[in-house]
């Protein structure tokens, strides 16, 4: 079964249910307190491991296009931006484009003077969408403003700046305890849920999201899939499998980014964190894997004795095992060859020939059981 946030909803004051919040349920764990993991800083560096989601991390806007007026098709309706407003130089000014770096960066340029503002000065900035609806064809205006932008040297490779943003509309949610009140900004509403992840998502994290360009995801009643989208990105939640690559691994879904993924490595980047298998998440959120790069060398696993190769990934999820060959190796089940239904039929794969078989490869904890 897919997780997702289909339940999960922002209400408008009319009965039309905007849902700009991303999945509800604990996911991955990227800090401690206000402490973010290890950074590589060397050739030979392995990143710590890192926390898994069952989570996909879709939501109503997903999916937004650079472009004014330009419709996206996200799960319930189709979204555009209509205008925006941001400070430049001091000014409030109306915004003349939109842009997304290839590391994620928000970008700005004033109608008034063609400046343009990037990075952490983007904060502030107001932007008008419009909802279609597809169940009923009515529209519907939200509200949003940048609280927060943060821009700091990237957990894998410093050397990359990455940026994540805390959005906050003005729609007053359904669940103001799962989507608080901003803490300074009186009437403004998190998109972002208000989970910790079992405390291991710092509280300067919890409501953060990071922009992927040139991509959009795609959620239907199958496996969900990252597909091409020139001038379209996807605004992902920190506790959701999309943003992952991007904010955990500096890899990105763009392959002419610096660090950009080989294209067939994508959608099998989302279905990695979530153990996808047979047409679903194997996992819970909080499990600890790490994950190896066999085409692009982006990022390798660790090479610790007690973690051994639990799967190679492809388009569809798992599309291989490791372990033993006759009990396996999995993040949360004990002995998958014999107990999660069609684990048994994958071929057996190690690190001489994962390539073969998987675009992507995840090590985990041997001695877990």
């Amino acid at each position: 079964m897919r997780t997702s946030t289909n339940t999960i909803s922002l209400l408008l004051a009319s009965t039309f249910i905007l849902g700009v919040a991303c999945d509800d349920a604990t996911g991955p764990g990227f800090a401690a307190d206000d402490d973010v993991a290890l950074r590589c800083t060397t050739p030979d560096c392995t990143p710590p491991p890192i926390n898994n989601t069952s989570k996909i991390g879709d939501h109503y806007l997903s999916n937004i296009a650079m472009a004014f007026n330009t419709p996206v098709e996200n799960e319930t309706a189709e979204v555009f931006i209509e205008g925006a407003t941001a400070i430049f130089g001091g000014t409030t000014e109306g915004v003349a484009q939109i842009a997304v770096g290839d590391n994620g960066e928000l970008r700005l340029r004033s109608v008034v003077t063609n400046t343009i503002i990037g990075g952490e000065a983007v904060e502030g900035a107001r932007f008008y969408v419009y909802l279609d609806s597809y169940e009923d064809g009515s529209r519907k205006l939200a509200h949003l403003r940048i609280a927060d932008a943060e821009c700091d040297p990237g957990l894998y490779d410093p050397s990359i700046t990455i940026c994540r943003y805390t959005f906050v509309t003005d729609a007053v949610p359904a669940d103001t305890e799962l989507y608080p009140e901003h803490e300074t900004l009186e009437g403004w509403y998190h998109t972002c849920p208000n989970e910790t992840e079992g405390g291991q998502l710092g509280s300067a994290y919890k409501f953060s999201s990071v922009l992927s360009p040139n991509v959009a995801l795609s959620i239907g009643k199958g496996t969900p899939s990252i597909e091409v989208a020139p001038g379209t990105f996807i605004n992902g939640c920190l506790n959701g499998a999309v943003s992952k690559g991007q904010y955990r691994l500096n890899a990105f879904y763009d392959s002419n980014a610096t660090r950009g993924l080989d294209p067939s490595q994508r959608t099998p980047m989302l279905l990695m964190w979530m153990a996808w298998h047979a047409g679903g998440s194997r996992t819970v959120p909080g499990q600890q894997i790490s994950p190896h790069d066999p085409i692009g060398g982006l990022f390798t696993w660790t090479s610790q004795s007690n973690w051994d190769i639990e799967a190679g990934y492809g388009e569809t999820g798992a599309t291989c095992r490791g372990g033993s060959p006759q009990t396996g190796m999995h993040r949360l089940w004990i002995d998958p060859v014999l107990t999660l239904i069609g684990w048994d039929a994958l071929p057996h794969c190690d690190a001489s020939d994962l390539d073969d078989y998987a675009v992507l490869g995840v090590k985990v904890q041997a001695d877990l059981w």
